[in-house]
């Protein structure tokens, strides 16, 4: 309001008072845009650290989940060559039962939990 208090004549002639009142709309109104706008980046901000934060949740959820799942896959894999090494059918069946459980099996068949979060 300052700024346009500056640019404004100490008095006013009748002819040119609509015109003043133009000036104090458009001043309102940029001013209204302005805090419109600061609002609006402020409420971005929020949602992105929110998404930033949900993003980095999640990866660090998969890579431990997939890292697990590499983990137990090498291990019932040298069970199969140990059964294959002694000729055990049974530990080698065991093997690739419990593996075949695991690759069948779906990581992310508990999505609908995380989403809540």
């Amino acid at each position: 309001m300052e700024e346009l208090q500056t640019h404004l004549p100490d008095a006013i002639p009748f002819h040119e008072a609509e015109r003043a009142l133009d000036l104090l709309a458009e001043y309102k109104e940029a001013e209204l845009t302005r805090r419109d706008r600061a609002k609006v980046e402020a409420v971005k901000e929020i949602v992105l650290a929110e998404i930033t934060r949900k993003y980095d949740f999640y990866e660090k959820l998969f890579a431990a989940v997939f890292t697990e799942r590499n983990e137990v896959t090498k291990k019932f894999f040298k069970i199969i060559d140990k059964g294959i090494k002694e000729k055990d059918n049974e530990l080698v069946l065991a093997g690739l039962s419990s593996l075949s459980e695991v690759v069948t099996s779906n990581p992310l068949s508990h999505m609908k939990a995380l989403k809540k979060l």
